[in-house]
Formats: C-alpha cells, structure tokens, sequence
C-alpha cells in the first residue's frame, strides 16, 4: 500500500516536474518536494552535507567574474513565465529586489540566543521543506528557478547555498549599490532537517513522516498591553521543548510587517482610520527580533532595513475577496504559490487579472502589500529614509487588504511609494530614529553601513557563526575588483 502510494507520488512528481520544466527551464533545480526528501528525513541517508572538502577544493578554481556576470545579464533579462518588476512603476525590468529578497530570507533564518547560533543561508535549506513552505517564503521558488539556469551553468562549481548569497550580493552591486566583499565556502544540506527546530508552517508536500507536523500556533505567546485581542499573538522567544523562535510567528523571517494592531481604548485608536497598526509597538518587536533573537545592533538593524527596502517591492494587487481563496490564500500555501496546481502563477479567471499577465507580473500576490519602496526599485537611491523623514503617512489597505501606509500628500514627489508598519518604527523610535536622520543627511555613511551589515548577514550560520569564519577557513573571496 505504501509503496503503491509512493508510486503515485512519483507519477505525479514526473508529471508536474516536466510540465514545470516545459514553462519554467530549470525550476525544479531549486525546489524539492518535501516528499522527495522523504528517504533522508526518515534517516537513510549516510549524509547530511555534500562533500565539503571536495567542494572547497573545487572552488579554487570558481571564476567570480564569470559567476557575477552570469547573474547579471539573468537579473536584466525579465522572461515571459516569470516577468520582472520595475516596468510596473516606471522603471527598467529588473530582478534584483527579487534577487535581494531571496538572499535575505534564506540568510534571514540566522539567530544567536545566549551565544548559541542556528539557522542562516548555509545549506540552501530553503530549497527543502519545512522552509519552501513557509509563507515569507512565498514566490522566492520563482527566485530560485530563475537561478536554476546559472546553477545548471556552473553545475558543482557552487553550492546552492553560495549561489543564493552570491546573488543576492550580485543584485545589489549591479544595481549601484554598496558592496564590499563576498567570501564562498557554503555547503549544502541534503534536506531541511535541521530548520524543523525554526519552526514547520505547512505540511503539504510532507507526507508519511514522523516530523511531519505543524506548530505554527506558538504555544507560549503574547500580545501588547495595548493590542487589540483579536490581532496575531506574538511567539515568546522561548517554547517548550527548548525550541528558539526566531521571529514572531513560525513562517515570518523577522516581525509581523504590518504591525500590531491597537484595541479601540488604546492611547492614538481613530475609528476613522482604515486600520490602527501602531509604528511605536512595531518598534518594539523589531528590536525584540533583530536584537534579542538575532544579535543585530539598533545602527545594523536601521542599515539592513533600509537597505532591504531600497530594491524591489511587494505584491498585493488582486482582491480575492467572493473567491475560493479568500479563506485560504493561494499565496500562503508552498512550496509552489500557485493558484492551480502546476501554473506556477495567481488565478487565471480574472480573478488577478486577465490574458498573458494573469497571475503574473503586476497581478502577483506574496505578502499581500502592494507597491515599492522607492522610485526607482531597480536602482539603488535614497529614498527609503528621505521619504519617511520628510512625508506624512496615513493608513490605507492594499487591493489585497493588506495594512500598510501611503504618502498623505497625493501631490508628492513619494506618492507612488509605500511603506510597512515596520518601515514606519524607524522613525517612531528615538534611538532608530536618530540613526535614520544620519543615513538621510549622509548617504556615504548609509552605504558604508548598510555593506557591512549585509556582509554580516550572509556570511553567518549556524556552522560558520562568526562573520569571517568562511574567510580564514577558505580564503576565497571577492573584492568585486572586476566590476567597472
């Protein structure tokens, strides 16, 4: 009977794969099934690494400007199953903030509690489940199938893990940014095993399996004082079991983005607003997150956010509202975030637009926020802290129904930005807030700053915890000496 069942797992895996694959080259490179992983998970497997000295043997003879290159015409090069953003807000197609994203979410993974580190980019574990279904995760399999061409270019020459760092790094120095160095030696796990202990969210490719549980419902949680008891509760750091939780809900890299909403008794609650997430208590979590669980510094947590949110933007535009998927959205549910199964996109019915973008591009849904940072997503620019310095914001809903905030002013220079209830603490902070005046008058020291942070961020792991292990063990790095 099981191995019947199994049968029919692999029939489908074929089909689907192949249908994948007819779309989106290279897909199912970087992203495994939970089942598929079924024979390690179980504890067949002799191994939980590849061959680590094999690879680091290998990477003496990487050609960085090759890799960097190759990643770089992908990032420009927008493709018909996947389109790129920056067409949609007045710029140039580009993948980067994609690219970023990936980077950030794969690495993001990292904490140090009580000198005790778990988690970050090495192993490429966000390829396998339980992380390809957390839902921060959502549309980055896109992300990496968009990689998939580059990895099956330089096939053993570089780990899934350096590649998603690399990339990410690639994204941002192409783009005009700041980046300082970047050092390889990562190697990758054969399956996701060691981020059960950050957290399982979804269980739909896991099947048979003895860890195939969800605990996405923290069972020690919390909620402000001031916080409407009918918002998220927030996961304690500690849960039973001697489980660390990361960020504030298993599935979420960091904080809730939106914020926590305030009940209709607390200080600054108007009935006449669209919602009432508060940047003041977000600041708190952020902190609580990026400080306590991760062991970030306020100036290093004020970099990387505003850098973070430099690049790209969200997805949010399409109402599911009176559809199958409004009491479960398609979005939320990995590893694939699709509407219908094999699609590899949002509905298309109408529901999220219609004919050749149906589900895609402008019409896509991950987070649920719709809209950029910046004025110019596919570039580097300055406006993250500029803008929240020196505007109003006001809350609105996306066409999703997600809570976010918009320029007061509809004649802005910013009016066609957004910001997070998260993006908003910095300024609602005294101790983040002076740090984002700094980056806003100095944009030198902002780059400088932000570089550095983000070298820290993805060059940590539970494996190599200190930022320059990978360095003195391997020595392979790059100055980014060959980029004019």
């Amino acid at each position: 009977m099981a191995l019947r069942g199994m049968g029919v797992l692999l029939i489908l895996w074929v089909t689907e794969g192949s249908m994948r694959d007819d779309d989106f080259p290279f897909y199912d490179l970087g992203t495994i099934p939970a089942w598929r992983d079924l024979r390690s998970l179980r504890g067949t497997q002799s191994q939980d690494q590849f061959d680590k000295e094999k690879y680091h043997k290998q990477l003496k003879e990487l050609d960085v400007q090759s890799l960097y290159e190759s990643i770089s015409r992908l990032m420009k090069d927008s493709k018909a199953f996947w389109p790129a953003d920056g067409p949609q807000d007045g710029d140039v197609a580009s993948y980067a903030g994609l690219f970023e994203r990936l980077a950030w979410h794969c690495s993001g993974t990292f904490r140090l509690v009580n000198g005790t580190a778990a988690g970050g980019c090495e192993g490429a574990r966000q390829r396998h489940w339980p992380e390809n279904e957390w839902r921060d995760n959502s549309n980055l399999d896109k992300a990496r199938g968009l990689l998939g061409q580059v990895k099956h270019e330089f096939g053993s020459q570089i780990s899934w893990s350096d590649l998603l760092t690399f990339a990410g790094t690639t994204a941002i120095k192409a783009s005009g940014g700041p980046a300082k160095k970047f050092c390889f030696g990562r190697v990758d796990d054969v399956n996701g095993k060691r981020s059960i202990p950050l957290g399982v969210e979804g269980v739909k490719e896991c099947l048979g399996n003895k860890f195939c549980k969800s605990d996405f419902e923290c069972p020690v949680a919390f909620r402000w004082p001031e916080q409407d008891e009918a918002d998220h509760a927030r996961c304690n750091l500690t849960q039973p079991h001697h489980r660390l939780q990361a960020s504030h809900s298993v599935g979420l890299i960091y904080v809730y983005p939106e914020g926590p909403e305030l009940k209709s008794s607390a200080k600054g609650y108007s009935a006449k607003q669209v919602h009432n997430r508060s940047p003041r208590f977000s600041a708190l979590e952020v902190r609580d997150t990026f400080k306590e669980r991760m062991g970030w510094t306020d100036r290093e947590t004020v970099a990387l956010i505003g850098g973070g949110h430099t690049m790209g933007r969200t997805h949010g535009n399409c109402n599911l509202t009176g559809t199958k998927w409004a009491s479960h959205p398609y979005n939320e549910v990995g590893p694939f975030f699709e509407a219908q199964a094999g699609a590899l996109r949002g509905p298309t019915d109408g529901t999220c637009g219609t004919g050749a973008s149906a589900g895609l591009a402008q019409n896509t849904v991950s987070s649920g926020f719709e809209g950029p940072w910046t004025r110019t997503p596919s570039q580097w620019n300055y406006d993250f802290f500029d803008a929240m310095l020196t505007e109003e914001w006001e809350p609105v809903k996306s066409p999703f129904g997600a809570d976010q905030w918009r320029t007061k002013s509809r004649h802005s220079t910013y009016a066609s930005t957004m910001r997070l209830t998260a993006d908003l603490s910095l300024v609602n902070d005294e101790t983040y807030a002076a740090i984002a005046r700094e980056y806003a008058a100095d944009h030198a020291k902002f780059d400088s700053d932000f570089a550095d942070a983000w070298y820290k961020l993805v060059h940590r792991s539970e494996d190599n915890p200190n930022e320059n292990d990978l360095e003195s063990k391997f020595g392979v790095c790059t100055r980014f000496e060959f980029v004019k």
